[in-house]
């Protein structure tokens, strides 16, 4: 049958606009904001944001890590954007069981990014942005079993890599190992996963 010019540009916005929303609803898969926090991370004197959120549709439950930059016009720009850096609630890798890991918390401090894991005990995270990406410059490690506690210290920008190991309540220090770590170049946030690395 005939349909007219008016029906068929009718049709034609019903589609895209449909199309749109297709889109926009996969994107709030993401709508419960699990941590967020507010600082000045790129030094213009604004208020960023960091986010993550969950995704409480999907199967796996993933997070996401979110990046914004404030803009001199009041509007933010997102800048980083990642469901890989935070492990998913319920992975494809462990047969979709629980992962058992709490969610990170996130902070924006003296200009930098910081993210605290608590997995294989607790960790942090120091990222600065440079260049356009962000580089990791810090990390801390502490880890505790019945007996004794491990905390590492590796100060990327130095090179500087400590790990202490000491007896639980007491200050005696069963092993203690100092070396220089050169990596080049820093690594950055957007390939960044936790403990798939030997120095961090």
């Amino acid at each position: 049958p005939y349909i007219g010019i008016e029906k068929m540009v009718i049709l034609i916005i019903l589609f895209f606009s449909s199309s749109s929303m297709s889109f926009y609803s996969q994107d709030e898969n993401f709508n419960t904001i699990i941590r967020e926090s507010h600082g000045d991370l790129n030094e213009d004197g604004l208020l960023d944001q960091a986010i993550i959120s969950l995704d409480t549709i999907g199967a796996k439950r993933p997070l996401r890590l979110q990046l914004f930059f404030s803009q001199p016009n009041g509007k933010a720009k997102l800048v980083f954007s990642s469901t890989e850096i935070i492990q998913a609630m319920y992975p494809i890798e462990k047969n979709g069981e629980y992962s058992g890991n709490q969610v990170p918390d996130v902070y924006i401090v003296n200009g930098k990014l910081k993210l605290d894991f608590y997995i294989k005990g607790n960790s942090s995270y120091d990222f600065i942005y440079r260049d356009g990406n962000f580089e990791l410059v810090h990390f801390t490690h502490v880890y505790w079993d019945s007996i004794n506690i491990t905390e590492t210290v590796f100060n990327l920008l130095t090179g500087k890599y400590t790990q202490q190991v000491e007896v639980l309540k007491t200050a005696e220090v069963t092993s203690k190992i100092e070396k220089v770590v050169i990596l080049t170049p820093l690594p950055l946030l957007k390939n960044f996963k936790p403990f798939e690395n030997e120095w961090f």
